[in-house]
């Protein structure tokens, strides 16, 4: 479930019947202080029906809602449009990319609604084009549904129906699931009847085991948890109203501060999160959090901005912000790292008051204010162009690298400057600025209201206001060299012509990382956000405690310790560099896998699709975190399965391709791949087994479609510069829409189409009668600098615009 959570993180849809969001969470445990017995029957026509508790509660709880003349109608059949919704609505369903159907109207009310359920992967089409939303979903649709949503555990036992024989393969295993979990029932006849339409009744039955099964929910305002001690909660919490206090509570999975907090109060006091914590709610009063621990912080309320208030002795590791926020950190609490992702939209407002560690700017073109308190490092990654940081009196930044052209305005202090980029600009002048090592010597930079060539020493200065920065004269040369960076400067051409050499790459936390170097150097290991490019970067890093180092002798085998690994998204991302810089700046780098063995192996392996380049074949993984080998009795190929388009699941045989276990992966390397279908893979259940023996559920994806290609015509290359002014000629192998857009931007097609409409960018649709025809897209109006080619499901070219 926690892995679930991570990836569809967002709001509420505003249509159909169902009204405001829930979240099933991972606990047998439900509190709330909601009794259906004690409150008013809102409709009519549920007097002494069967699921009148559960009507009123969730109607009271604003989750569902009735018809006109205060009726609820619970015996009429849901349509597939509607269960949709009720569950996009239920489990906060991400936006996501545009699903075509030919019988779903662009602007019918429930086109987002399957557009978003076919995105997060728990509903379909049909083979015909179409998706039926008008059409009654039927009992056994629902079980798959639910199955697909919540990634229920497969029973040892499935209970046997009467008509267990009319269940269509498809939702056999589903049906036994959610009838192993209590969520689905059969009939007192002894049926199932899969084929029978599910009620509106039924359906909000299905919600309210799965909610009671799954996690834990506070829907009304008030303080929930013990005064004293401390309660557990074993899976998820999600806390759905405005005004509620959390207190002495400890949370095993994530807790989710919901969408229907709106603009009001949340309170946790001695709470400790072990997941993740999400917040989709929330005012600009606050979230505060009061002596609490916190891992990680996820901000992504969609409308209007939350505000998040660390107190007393609170803890948190990171927070992670996608949408407006500001945060304040009283004396005493702590703030690890503060990451302002790429998916905060152009023009976004952040503001930072307090004291922290590290803040990472990610994002393109927006403000970060910094009213009051200490950042030690704030980074300005290379796609973040754009960045104003807006800096109060009573403000400081002792370390500021910046990767690429920002702005510094206001009256606050910088220690340090480390300028990466040309286009950079301070509006007070910081006490030392120097080049980095990715720009060359004479780089110039806007300090007050002149510009001022930085040289081969940088700048230095005892701080002040705006004003000139000039090189430093000859009676303050010895001064100068006592202020000067000493960190080493990596050169332009920094490739390297050496190879280190790791005998392991894959391996758990607290084996040994060996490996020899064949010249003297200095070694880094490092998570793989890091920019090992940067020797700037990786020092920073050590300073900060995210970076081991250790000088190396030439031939000499040496090794780090993974016991003290020191990664804020540990053990979630377990992705390293091993990096050796010789004596002179020369570097070579190999990836490593560090597994974490105390961990349970994932009922959700990440799936991996590997672009092939120019005649060879794409390849697929699902990647799992522990290392794994072949289960007994099984051969490679027996434990892959695979199906094209809406087609039933197939051996994945010898004459398809390959399969390969190795260390942590189930590699699948096909022998070719048609254009212009869509591949589904699953991996059986008990198919690998760690050295504990646990084994791996069953698990397949959505349709995977084939890469639609890009053949270059004009100007020539994979990575290309293109004048100013100038088309692009290229053909695809499939119709598409194309995008060119700044290469450090991500997002959705509507996120990239806004862009476009404020001139950030051009778009062109390849339509069917122009697939491998060639077809042309402008760069006019565009500045010059970075961009990116790409293809929506394909590939993407990296290109300059020069001038």
């Amino acid at each position: 479930m926690k892995k679930w959570v991570n990836v569809f993180t967002a709001g509420m849809l505003a249509t159909s019947i169902w009204a405001s969001p829930i979240l099933a969470a991972d606990s047998s445990h439900h509190a709330t202080k909601e009794d259906s017995s004690t409150v008013s029957q809102p409709y009519r026509d549920m007097a002494n029906h069967w699921a009148t508790d559960n009507v009123t509660k969730w109607s009271h709880r604003g989750v569902v809602s009735g018809v006109e003349n205060a009726r609820f109608e619970p015996n009429r059949p849901i349509t597939r449009s509607e269960w949709a919704a009720l569950l996009n609505r239920a489990f906060q369903i991400q936006p996501g990319q545009a699903a075509s159907f030919t019988d779903v109207n662009k602007d019918a009310w429930f086109a987002p609604t399957v557009t978003d359920a076919v995105y997060a992967g728990y509903m379909k089409g049909f083979e015909d084009g179409s998706f039926r939303p008008t059409q009654v979903l039927s009992r056994e649709e629902a079980a798959v549904t639910v199955n697909q949503l919540l990634q229920i555990p497969s029973s040892d036992t499935n209970k046997t129906f009467k008509d267990s024989t009319s269940l269509h393969n498809w939702s056999q295993k589903s049906v036994n699931a959610v009838v192993a979990a209590g969520i689905i029932e059969g009939y007192q006849n002894g049926t199932f009847q899969p084929q029978k339409s599910l009620t509106r009744a039924e359906a909000v039955t299905i919600l309210d085991r799965a909610v009671n099964h799954f996690g834990t929910w506070y829907g009304e305002s008030g303080t929930y948890g013990p005064s004293t001690g401390l309660d557990k909660q074993a899976g998820n919490v999600i806390i759905n109203t405005t005004g509620v206090t959390l207190q002495n509570t400890e949370i095993a999975g994530d807790l989710i501060i919901g969408k229907a907090v709106g603009n009001g109060d949340v309170f946790l006091k001695n709470v400790k999160v072990h997941g993740q914590t999400y917040v989709y709610g929330g005012g600009e009063h606050s979230v505060h959090l009061n002596n609490s621990v916190l891992v990680s912080i996820i901000v992504n309320k969609v409308d209007g901005t939350v505000r998040l208030v660390a107190e007393g002795a609170t803890s948190i590791s990171e927070i992670k912000i996608k949408t407006g926020a500001a945060l304040d950190v009283s004396q005493g609490a702590s703030v690890d790292r503060v990451t302002l992702t790429n998916e905060l939209p152009a023009k976004s407002n952040v503001s930072l008051t307090g004291y922290f560690h590290t803040v990472n700017v990610e994002a393109f073109a927006i403000n970060v204010n910094i009213p009051n308190g200490q950042i030690d490092t704030l980074n300005v990654a290379d796609n973040a162009t754009g960045t104003t940081i807006d800096t109060a009196k009573e403000s400081s930044i002792l370390s500021l690298v910046l990767n690429t052209a920002a702005k510094v305005i206001g009256l606050g202090s910088v220690d340090k400057a480390i300028v990466n980029a040309e286009n950079v600009s301070f509006q007070t002048k910081p006490k030392s600025v120097t080049n980095g090592d990715k720009v060359s010597s004479d780089v110039k930079v806007t300090i007050g209201n002149s510009t001022n060539t930085l040289g081969s020493q940088g700048t230095t200065s005892s701080g002040g206001g705006g004003g000139s920065s000039s090189n430093s004269n000859e009676s303050d040369k010895s001064k100068d060299e006592d202020k000067k960076d000493n960190t080493p400067q990596t050169p332009e051409n920094n490739s390297g012509d050496f190879k280190i050499s790791v005998p392991k790459k894959v391996v758990a936390i607290g084996e040994a990382v060996y490996f020899t170097s064949p010249r003297d150097g200095v070694a880094y290991f490092s998570n793989h956000i890091i920019d090992i490019e940067s020797i700037t970067s990786l020092e920073l890093g050590v300073e900060s405690g995210e970076v081991q180092k250790i000088e190396v002798q030439a031939n000499k085998t040496v090794s780090f310790s993974t016991y003290a690994i020191n990664n804020y998204e540990y053990p979630s991302n377990f992705e390293f560099n091993l990096t050796v810089y010789d004596k002179s700046n020369n570097y070579d780098s190999e990836d490593i896998t560090v597994l974490d063995e105390n961990q349970a192996i994932v009922g959700r392996p990440i799936f991996t699709h590997s672009l092939a380049t120019e005649d060879e074949v794409d390849q697929f993984s699902f990647d799992y975190n522990r290392l794994i080998n072949l289960n007994k009795g099984k051969t490679a190929n027996d434990i892959v399965q695979w199906a094209i388009g809406d087609g039933p699941f197939l051996p994945f045989t010898e004459k398809d391709g390959e399969v390969e276990v190795k260390d942590n992966l189930v590699i699948i390397s096909p022998k070719s791949l048609k254009d212009r279908v869509e591949y589904k893979f699953q991996i059986v259940a008990d198919a690998v087994i760690t050295k504990n023996g646990e084994t791996n559920k069953e698990f397949h994806i959505g349709g995977n479609r084939k890469t639609i290609r890009i053949t270059m015509i004009q100007p020539n290359g994979r990575s290309f510069q293109v004048k100013k002014g100038e088309g692009i000629t290229f053909s695809l192998s499939d119709n598409s829409t194309v995008y060119l857009l700044n290469s450090f931007v991500w997002g959705s097609n509507s996120g990239y189409d806004d862009l476009i409409a404020e001139n950030w960018g051009k778009k062109i649709e390849v339509k069917d009668d122009e697939v491998d025809k060639p077809v042309t897209i402008s760069t006019s109006d565009l500045p010059s600098g970075k961009y990116k080619l790409e293809v929506w499901e394909g590939e993407k070219l990296d290109l300059e615009i020069v001038e």
